[in-house]
């Protein structure tokens, strides 16, 4: 195996990272971040799914949920995640094949409790042989949930009919039996085997002194143990020959098949082709899977080519959602695409673009606190935190050449896997391994012999440079925001930051959806996505290959009340960026063939839409709450609505919203306030206007849109052949300018998150559901509070009745000190935590602008947080959460095989 040899110098990821390593063995990273004040801790443990004997399979999991479950010192139920909580913090963790991480993200001056919390976790947890009883149910339970998931199948059921010895053909979250077979000695001996502080690492990332921080990481870390980490690894698959079919059929709406291929591992001189190779095919609507399959063939909805390294092996994947109930023309597309690049090779131009695009994700990545920690993580991981910049530098050295030679040596399809994954019903020819390959081997590519791969880059051993606090650049460039009224009409906001050389610009336009009803549901989604496919200037693809050539993308998305569309650049690129986003927004031509594209990718989301349980629930709680308003319409709207929509209705609809006085602008970044007027002073001059309304957008967009009459019950169901049965029950909530949303969202707070009320109720105390939560959602016309839970079909009515117990508690019983006290803490770091990127902070601007709040609206919205009392509490919980104005939305699973 060619392998990377460390190390380059440092570039702006890893400057300022402070690595140690504890007497006890413990590796620390530190990097302050002074973009928030914010900080985030992960600790991460090389033990995964790869490391469990057959026996206890699962396992690791298992031990990353019963970590927070009790220490002698915190033995009250879900007290880890009340504590963190109430710091303001969010505590979570994840397992993986190789790894397990814990983090925390909590406002900065919280730091040493959030490390003392999280060390008494890791070092401590009790694993009490009651509460892991209970907790296996949780974890069968969310294992079920995962076997709802068509995706999520698919993968892993790949992985299955790939491998014969390697533990990634396991189901890795376990099965039942083996799962409840699990003891406390199981756990004790696999945490004594592997969380030793030689096989794990600590880093920490946010405003703080790198100094203090360290010593805060020596105080709780410190005293651990060393000892003898017995590290399983899993067997290596065996080299084979002979290319694997399989077709599994389930209730689902979408067409999903993938080839797999085995790769090489994450530290191998192919690792970057590798990369480089996915994100040519498939980064991007400039990429070639999407040009190829979506908008010249017209065969998948989505299409994707993933490289997926691990420490020993790796996962090239080759994947799509087909169009028509037979997937075969999508398997030879995906297939003809890769061999065009064997044969062909790539532009320079789709090399520059992958490496600006790669430069655009580093800087994005140092945004948010925890991404930086993870990376870092992951690297050191690796070996080294240092190869977060030895890798990137690698990918800008990748060839054309490279490309071709890593295709032959890796992707042949002698030893590739490839699954279907289809609708049950669907009238799809039978086929078998051999008559797969015939079809993928007759793609015609020129034979040559395999090119011997290069010798590994040998790049200099050299220390990171020392980090010095004096040289730390601008440790906050975040000015006041201000509100302007442009000359042309409509309204910017703007605030400069000058942490990162970013700039975010946010358009939102009141209406859109707001206005739909059934004959036009879907209507604004079509719109938006039909405008960027094509203007008076430049086609689709011109649109594309331009502004991911920056290293950026135009986003767009439709809410209940407004829509809006926006895109991220670096600083020295905003001009050419901004040029073409202002000709997308206001020359859009909506010509026929592209939207009939778009068309296509909308009915592909309902299918999504309809396979994910909890959107399909919501959906039908929202036409069973709203009825006939806009609200209560599907979230990506009716199919046949969707049919039925011209050029003309895109055009009238775009023309009746996209106007000056309409429009919200709002910029962030380093620019100045002069140059940020400048961009939009005349925005939308020399439009082309032309289009008028026809009845049917004339009907939708004249009427009077009255509020919902929320009055009443009613209940919208479905029957699947699912796992799980979904259950969403809800009532009306506050108007987005009530008052009655401070004491709402509180509320919400107490009864949602881990260690909230419904949560310990349902999960923590009976062990019957894992994905169980609250939420309060306030829209211009009204708002609504929903309890959710999505538990087995048996257990339905159990979980109905105690979501309605905790529910009438509410109203009849006083929340606790701690709990009210809780909330508020989470509520004030959710918001520090949400806004620390250049993106959330524009679109804040622009939806405060888009609805009349004021510049201050996110303090003042703390400040009457800060406010609520317990009566009021009580008051809006009686006056809202009440059975006789309540409707539910069940998507009803069914025992089935």
């Amino acid at each position: 195996m060619n392998e990377i040899e460390f190390y380059a110098p440092a570039s702006r990821l890893t400057s300022g990272v402070e690595r140690t390593t504890l007497p006890n063995g413990l590796k620390v990273l530190v990097k302050e971040s002074r973009t928030s004040p914010v900080v985030a801790l992960l600790v991460s443990v090389g033990a995964g799914y790869f490391n469990e004997e057959d026996r206890v399979s699962g396992i690791a999991h298992v031990i990353e949920h019963m970590i927070f479950k009790g220490t002698p010192n915190r033995p009250e139920d879900e007290q880890f995640a009340r504590e963190i909580r109430e710091l303001g913090g969010t505590l979570n963790a994840a397992t993986y094949y190789e790894e397990t991480y814990y983090y925390v993200i909590a406002p900065a001056e919280n730091l040493e409790k959030a490390v003392e919390v999280q060390a008494d976790a890791l070092q401590n947890a009790l694993y009490d042989s009651k509460e892991l009883a209970k907790e296996l149910e949780v974890i069968i339970q969310e294992s079920l949930q995962k076997r709802d998931n068509p995706s999520a199948m698919l993968f892993e059921s790949l992985y299955e009919l790939a491998f014969d010895k390697h533990r990634i053909s396991r189901w890795r979250i376990g099965h039942p039996d083996p799962l409840r077979a699990l003891t406390h000695d199981d756990l004790a001996e696999f945490v004594k085997d592997h969380y030793r502080p030689e096989n794990m690492s600590v880093t920490l990332v946010g405003d703080f002194e790198a100094s203090e921080a360290l010593k805060i990481i020596e105080k709780y870390w410190g005293n651990l143990p060393r000892g003898e980490v017995k590290r399983e690894l899993s067997p290596d698959e065996p080299s084979r020959s002979g290319f694997r079919y399989g077709r599994m059929k389930a209730d689902t709406k979408q067409r999903l098949m993938t080839t797999l291929f085995p790769a090489p591992p994450i530290l191998h001189a192919d690792a970057a082709a590798l990369m480089v190779l996915c994100s040519i095919l498939s980064d991007g609507r400039s990429s070639r899977l999407n040009r190829k399959l979506k908008e010249e063939l017209q065969i998948a909805n989505g299409s994707w080519a993933s490289y997926e390294p691990f420490e020993r092996m790796g996962l090239f994947k080759l994947g799509g959602e087909s169009r028509d109930d037979d997937p075969l023309k999508v398997e030879v597309a995906l297939w003809e695409a890769v061999c065009e690049i064997a044969e062909n090779g790539v532009t320079q131009e789709e090399l520059e673009r992958v490496v600006t695009r790669m430069e655009m994700g580093r800087l994005t990545s140092q945004e948010e606190v925890f991404g930086v920690a993870r990376t870092l993580s992951s690297y050191e991981t690796l070996g080294d935190y240092r190869l977060a910049d030895v890798l990137p530098e690698r990918i800008k050295a990748v060839t054309s050449e490279d490309l071709k030679r890593v295709i032959h040596t890796w992707l042949k399809l002698e030893k590739a896997s490839l699954l279907e994954y289809l609708p049950i019903g669907g009238d799809v020819q039978e086929r078998t391994a051999e008559s797969i390959m015939s079809e993928l081997s007759g793609v015609r590519i020129s034979v040559r012999e395999s090119v011997a791969p290069p010798p590994p880059v040998v790049m200099q051993k050299a220390l990171a440079p020392a980090f010095n606090n004096s040289a730390i650049e601008t440790l906050i460039g975040v000015s006041e925001s201000k509100s302007i009224k442009l000359s042309g009409g409509g309204t910017l906001l703007y605030k400069r930051r000058t942490d990162l050389p970013l700039i975010s610009v946010q358009t939102g336009f009141r209406g859109g959806k707001r206005a739909e009803n059934s004959c036009l549901s879907g209507i604004t989604n079509l719109m938006l996505k039909s405008s960027v496919k094509g203007t008076s200037s430049y086609s689709a693809q011109e649109i594309a290959n331009k502004i991911e050539a920056l290293g950026s993308g135009i986003g767009y998305s439709a809410a209940p009340d407004y829509f809006s569309y926006g895109f991220k650049i670096q600083t020295d690129r905003l001009k050419d960026a901004f040029a073409i986003f202002r000709e997308v927004l206001t020359c859009p031509v909506f010509a026929e063939e592209e939207i009939e594209k778009e068309r296509q990718s909308i009915y592909a989301e309902i299918r999504r839409q309809q396979d994910n349980n909890f959107a399909l629930a919501y959906d039908l709680f929202n036409a069973a709450c709203y009825g006939n308003h806009p609200y209560g319409l599907p979230m990506n709207g009716i199919a046949e609505a969707v049919a039925g929509l011209t050029s003309e209705d895109l055009q009238a609809w775009n023309a009746f919203y996209m106007r000056p006085e309409n429009l919200v602008a709002a910029v962030v970044g380093d620019l100045s306030e002069e140059a940020a007027v400048e961009l939009f002073s005349d925005f939308f001059s020399g439009r082309q206007r032309g289009a008028s309304l026809n009845s049917r957008t004339h009907d939708a967009l004249r009427a009077k849109i009255s509020p919902p009459s929320l009055s009443g019950t009613d209940s919208r169901e479905i029957q699947r052949q699912k796992k799980q049965t979904a259950v969403t029950l809800g009532f009306a909530g506050a108007k987005n300018t009530d008052k009655d949303r401070y004491a709402l969202d509180v509320l919400n707070e107490i009864t949602s998150s881990m260690g909230g009320r419904f949560f310990r109720a349902v999960r923590g105390e009976n062990a019957l559901a894992y994905s169980v939560t609250s939420i309060h959602r306030s829209r211009q016309d009204a708002g609504n509070f929903i309890a959710y839970a999505s538990t087995s079909p048996e257990n339905e009515h159990r979980v109905r009745d105690i979501l309605g117990s905790e529910i009438r508690r509410l109203s009849t019983e006083r929340v606790t000190e701690q709990e009210l006290k809780t909330a508020k803490a989470t509520l004030i770091g959710e918001e520090a935590i949400g806004s620390q990127t250049f993106g959330s902070q524009a679109a804040e601007l622009a939806y405060n602008g888009i609805f009349g709040l004021p510049l201050d609206e996110t303090r003042r919205y703390l400040e009457e947080i800060s406010k609520v009392t317990y009566a009021q509490i009580q008051e809006v919980a009686t006056r809202y959460l009440t059975p006789e104005n309540s409707w539910v939305g069940l998507v009803r699973g069914e025992n089935w095989e």
